[in-house]
């Protein structure tokens, strides 16, 4: 059976569309995001604080590196497209399907309120609008296939016609 790997902006739906798929295709979900939280006992906002950007990009190419299932969805952090190494082993490795829940740029601003609490890296010091180009321009380098994120019924629908066909 094949298996998914959701990429995208931060609040594009990775883990909630992550978990709902897992759930209607019986596959175990994994969540990197959590998988770090879970390690550091803390937020992402804080862990990211306090080892340094580059340091938590280290760890989630780790992280992402150490995953060896097969027949998975997995919710990636937005960040992990920084991390070319552990994007190829998602790829060739775990041999997934890099679902890309794209964003517009109003959207993702829309839903994009809590930049500073959220743990979000800039490894380029970016401005949101150029951080957005710059993550687009990332994911669609990695995706295999891209659905609009911004109406989440609609993008429901979308994913579960795909993935089950």
């Amino acid at each position: 059976m094949k298996s998914f790997c959701f990429i995208g902006l931060p609040h594009s739906g990775k883990s909630l569309f992550g978990k709902k798929i897992s759930s209607i295709l019986n596959k175990k979900f994994i969540d990197t995001d959590n998988i770090i939280i879970k390690k550091f006992n803390n937020d992402l906002n804080n862990i990211i604080l306090s080892k340094g950007q580059k340091q938590y990009l280290k760890e989630e190419d780790k992280v992402i590196n150490h995953i060896n299932q097969n027949n998975i969805i997995l919710s990636t952090g937005g960040s992990a497209i920084y991390c070319n190494k552990a994007m190829n082993h998602i790829k060739n490795n775990l041999n997934c399907e890099i679902v890309h829940l794209k964003l517009s740029l109003p959207e993702f601003n829309n839903r994009l309120k809590d930049y500073n609490e959220r743990g979000i890296i800039n490894p380029n010091n970016l401005s949101i609008n150029n951080l957005y180009r710059e993550r687009i321009y990332l994911c669609n380098i990695y995706e295999d296939i891209s659905f609009n994120a911004d109406n989440k019924q609609e993008l429901y629908g979308k994913l579960i016609k795909y993935i089950t066909n």
